[in-house]
């Protein structure tokens, strides 16, 4: 069986022997994780096994659908294999407004995917979702666009005005699906201006400009599975220096978004934020 994921150059083998961390620095009762390996096993879904940032095994359960065992291929697993190589993922998503590099952070519920989708269903270019690489060129931060999906809820859908008839459902537990987006994938783009969502009882939308130690302890806060860092002491010192060039050159705005709030008079705030507002040069 052939499983989707965003790098070509992994290769990725089933096999029924289930693989382990020989010398893990870090383990608990689902993952193992040492600097060049990494094991995860997740009941009825699969056991997975990551070496050098090259090779993927995977022991399917026999309970387990292909979409169930894709979205840990594409979500953790793909989290260990960027860090194995030092690429910072950071949990987000991404697009291209009008030539500024736009990435969208934040907790759980507040919209990340859904802020990217509105912004690219109304003109600008999508990059990344969700699990966002960070490359360097120059000691500038690069969006390296690996996505030709991005994930929606069913109520986003609605207010995106998305029909989500034939579209690909993640698991049959959840209303939320793949939507497909177009996409240079491969390519790498300037990172300007990081946006951290937070959900806030006002009536209205609130921005508030990060600095100093706030700003690369909320940079640091946004690394994906930045817990498998426990057992990476390397990656983890490398992921110091790249914060801090991020810091340096990159515009860090918490946005404080009202529980209710139609996602286009959202996205027009943000908007009207990114043409009133110059990025970090």
């Amino acid at each position: 069986m052939i499983y989707r994921f965003p790098l070509s150059d992994v290769i990725i083998e089933i096999t029924e022997e289930k693989h382990f961390v020989n010398t893990p620095e870090y383990s608990d009762e689902w993952m193992q994780i040492s600097q060049t390996e990494f094991s995860l096993t997740i009941d009825d879904i699969a056991h997975y096994y990551v070496r050098a940032g090259k090779l993927i095994q995977i022991t399917p359960s026999p309970k387990a659908s292909k979409p169930s065992i894709e979205l840990y291929l594409n979500g953790s697993v793909y989290g260990a294999v960027l860090h194995q190589r030092m690429i910072l993922p950071i949990h987000g998503s991404c697009f291209n407004f009008n030539g500024t590099g736009i990435m969208v952070c934040g907790e759980s519920g507040a919209g990340k995917s859904t802020v990217t989708a509105s912004f690219c269903m109304n003109g600008s270019d999508f990059l990344t979702d969700d699990v966002s690489p960070i490359v360097f060129n120059n000691g500038k931060p690069q969006i390296w666009a690996m996505s030709d999906r991005i994930k929606l809820w069913g109520d986003s859908l609605e207010q995106l005005k998305q029909e989500k008839d034939g579209l690909h459902q993640i698991d049959h537990e959840t209303e939320k699906f793949y939507y497909p987006m177009d996409s240079d994938k491969g390519t790498v783009f300037p990172l300007n201006q990081i946006f951290l969502l937070a959900k806030h009882t006002l009536p209205e939308v609130k921005f508030e400009e990060l600095a100093g130690v706030e700003k690369f302890t909320s940079l640091r806060n946004e690394i994906y599975r930045w817990e498998f860092l426990q057992g990476m002491p390397q990656t983890e010192a490398s992921y110091f220096s790249a914060l801090a060039l991020i810091s340096q050159s990159v515009k860090v705005c918490k946005v404080f978004r009202p529980e209710v709030i139609h996602i286009d008079e959202f996205r027009l705030e943000l908007e009207t934020f990114l043409y009133t507002s110059s990025p970090v040069e």
